[in-house]
């Protein structure tokens, strides 16, 4: 992914920074071609390198203008990427400005294998991440929205992850499509950024039942 912050924000005061970031970076930036209609992002710790991330999407891609660019913006066509880092959007952008952009916590490029059945399309996908894996469906509304490239809903597991600096929310989920400018700025391109609320708890533990005798 391209991190066009660093472009962006270096040489720009703190203070300018502060001002600036609402406008550059809020979820609601007109200019988005990825939006985010809902999300349902959970992280279960489980230990070093076994951690889990659980995701459910409803995002719709507005493309260049009415342009869906050949395919580029359509999801389940050319693919997805999903990052999500510790820090909201602000505090990345606020953090790439002064010191390089940090490293995402979860970071996957999701392509998938289209199905089609009668009028209804949908993609699935796995494959290794980290220690891990990552899996997922996508699925295309009934109808594409006017002046839209498509609504889809993303079902999202990543496993084998380690989110130890994760602890509670809020986290920054970061969308892009294939020809990177999901954030829908000309040129520069990038990611599009939501600051969204994370469920994040421990897996469950099975009870310790002590040691069974043996019967004699």
């Amino acid at each position: 992914m391209r991190q066009w912050f660093r472009v962006v924000l270096m040489g720009v005061s703190a203070s300018a920074l502060l001002g600036l970031l609402p406008n550059l970076i809020s979820p609601a930036h007109a200019q988005n071609e990825i939006n985010l209609n809902s999300s349902n992002v959970q992280i279960v710790h489980n230990g070093l390198n076994n951690d889990v991330i659980n995701m459910s999407l409803n995002v719709t891609s507005a493309g260049d203008s009415g342009d869906c660019e050949g395919g580029d913006d359509d999801l389940l066509e050319t693919g997805v990427h999903v990052s999500v880092s510790v820090f909201t959007c602000a505090q990345y952008a606020f953090i790439c400005g002064i010191a390089g952009c940090p490293t995402f916590d979860f970071d996957a490029q999701v392509n998938y294998v289209e199905h089609d059945i009668g009028s209804s399309s949908y993609g699935t996908s796995f494959g290794p991440n980290k220690a891990g894996s990552v899996s997922s469906k996508i699925v295309a509304a009934a109808t594409t929205p006017i002046n839209t490239c498509g609504t889809w809903t993303i079902n999202l597991q990543g496993t084998g992850q380690d989110f130890s600096a994760i602890t509670g929310p809020p986290v920054s989920l970061w969308l892009n499509d294939s020809d990177d400018d999901g954030n829908g700025v000309p040129i520069v391109g990038g990611a599009a950024c939501f600051t969204v609320n994370a469920n994040v708890g421990n897996g469950i533990t099975k009870p310790h039942r002590g040691v069974h005798r043996a019967r004699h």
